[in-house]
């Protein structure tokens, strides 16, 4: 059961416009394994990672979410980026395969609950300022897409301004 996966995919399908596409993982209540790839070739040696989340707007990957619902690790923050960050198309379905490119600059989205990551008396919420604004200070990256990097604190599923702060982030990343 992944309650904040859940929360953070309805608040997008209720906020983005109609003309974009959501895909959802199973974790946020949708069907299919959303595997990232690099080069339009699908294949094990060119599968880098499965995302949460990902919006399609005019046939390009536009959006991408990854939600952290367990605990706040940098090494797990950084990695779930950048397998991103080296991939370059989304490919799914079979017999018929859909191919679809990253647009010029993609927005990668992390979503951590507050509830589990922020424990009192850490230091976890300025490390993970720090980990944003370095990753940021980074883009674009040579040969990536992504131009764009978010890290949304939402206090557990039922943070209705959490969540309407990340879907805003989302939509307001559209052309």
């Amino acid at each position: 059961m992944h309650p904040l996966h859940s929360a953070v995919a309805k608040s997008l399908v209720t906020q983005l416009p109609s003309a974009v596409e959501l895909f959802k993982d199973p974790a946020c209540d949708g069907t299919m394994h959303l595997p990232l790839f690099m080069g339009n070739r699908k294949a094990r040696d060119t599968r880098t990672c499965c995302v949460d989340l990902l919006v399609l707007s005019r046939g390009r990957v536009r959006t991408i979410l990854e939600i952290e619902e367990s605990g706040f690790l940098p090494t797990k923050i950084c990695g779930k980026f950048l397998q991103a960050a080296i991939a370059t198309h989304f490919i799914f379905g079979s017999p018929q395969e859909r191919v679809v490119p990253f647009a010029a600059s993609v927005l990668f989205v992390q979503v951590l609950d507050a509830s589990k990551c922020l424990v009192k008396g850490t230091r976890k919420d300025a490390q993970a300022d720090l980990i944003a604004q370095e990753i940021r200070w980074r883009l674009p990256l040579v040969a990536s897409s992504i131009g764009d990097y978010r890290l949304l604190f939402v206090n557990g599923a039922q943070d209705k301004d959490g969540l309407a702060k990340v879907a805003n982030v989302v939509a307001g990343a559209l052309p």
